[in-house]
């Protein structure tokens, strides 16, 4: 009966105490790059790297950008293939992430979040052109395909 006694007053003391050490705790975040740091010129490069790669290597996120960019499919395509390659030279660089931040898990929460509002590095997110497949459109030419399908077919 005595270990129970002074069991509930220990148990309090020692929510009392990490409540405690909670409170007085200094708290920092994993990485936090100062404000010199993060305006640099390699933290910038690091920074249009890691926002471009993400783009470049989700295809949806990709899909999406190579829909909306004003300047056509082989230019935008051609900007994301160049700065992907360099993404995991500077991932694993520990001086330029201690230096930075991660900022390739920066861009990712960035592309996550942006993609929910609509947008993609900037551009809002075009429809996709095409026939809807409810459209009055698609039997006709799905009837028009297969007429010239089939009637080639016939004829041989």
């Amino acid at each position: 009966m005595a270990f129970t006694m002074f069991r509930a007053p220990f148990q309090f003391l020692v929510f009392l105490l990490s409540i405690c050490s909670i409170a007085v705790a200094q708290l920092e975040p994993r990485q936090s790059p100062s404000a010199n740091a993060a305006s640099s010129p390699v933290c910038q490069n690091y920074a249009r790297v890691a926002n471009l790669s993400t783009v470049a290597l989700n295809a949806t996120y990709r899909a999406a950008f190579l829909r909306s960019s004003s300047m056509g499919t082989f230019a935008a395509r051609s900007i994301l293939d160049v700065e992907s390659p360099k993404l995991m030279g500077m991932m694993m660089d520990a001086k330029l992430n201690q230096q930075c931040g991660n900022l390739s898990q920066v861009a990712l929460d960035g592309a996550a979040t942006n993609l929910t509002q609509g947008t993609v590095l900037g551009l809002t997110i075009l429809d996709a052109p095409g026939v809807a497949p409810d459209s009055v459109a698609m039997p006709i030419v799905q009837v028009a395909i297969f007429l010239l399908m089939g009637g080639t077919w016939l004829c041989l």
